[in-house]
Parts: structure tokens; sequence; C-alpha cells
């Protein structure tokens, strides 16, 4: 059996204490009423949730080591995350 591929260019997330974290990845629809399409829904646990969360971080700047090309983000993204630039 083959594993479902699929493209997202918007995500949901939600966490509904203290059990189920859900990632809902959808893909922008080009229609005139532009409402996102859900293409899947990806439950896990708080703990699975962080772990992922910093394994794909850890991924991500192994990435922009190896080809010494950094991700570039606004500044201002990161302040309406209430993130530090810094620890990215």
């Amino acid at each position: 059996m083959e594993t479902p591929e699929y493209y997202s260019d918007g995500i949901e997330l939600s966490l509904t204490m203290p059990w189920t974290v859900a990632l809902t990845f959808s893909v922008k629809d080009t229609s005139e009423d532009r409402t996102p399409v859900q293409q899947v829904r990806i439950r896990m646990s708080p703990e699975h949730a962080k772990v992922m969360a910093m394994l794909l971080h850890k991924m991500l700047r192994q990435y922009e080591d190896e080809t010494k090309s950094p991700i570039n983000l606004p500044g201002d993204l990161f302040q309406s995350f209430g993130l530090s630039e810094s620890r990215w």
C-alpha cells in the first residue's frame, strides 16, 4: 500500500487540554470565496507534538547549515507568535 502524499499551504492548530493536539492541513482554494480546502487532519498527544516540533526544528537548522542558506522570515512574524528570533 502506498502512503498518500499531500501538499499544504495552510495549517490550523488546536489543542484539546490535556489530551490531543490536532493539525489540520489545507490548500488555498482558487475560487472566488478563497475558502481553504481541508486535506487531512493529524491528531497526536501533546508529548508527541512536542517531540515532533523539536525534531522539525533540528532538521530545519541542519538544512540551513548544510545549504548555507537561511530560511528567512519577516521579524514581525516572530513577534506575532511571541517568539525570539534568536532562538530560530
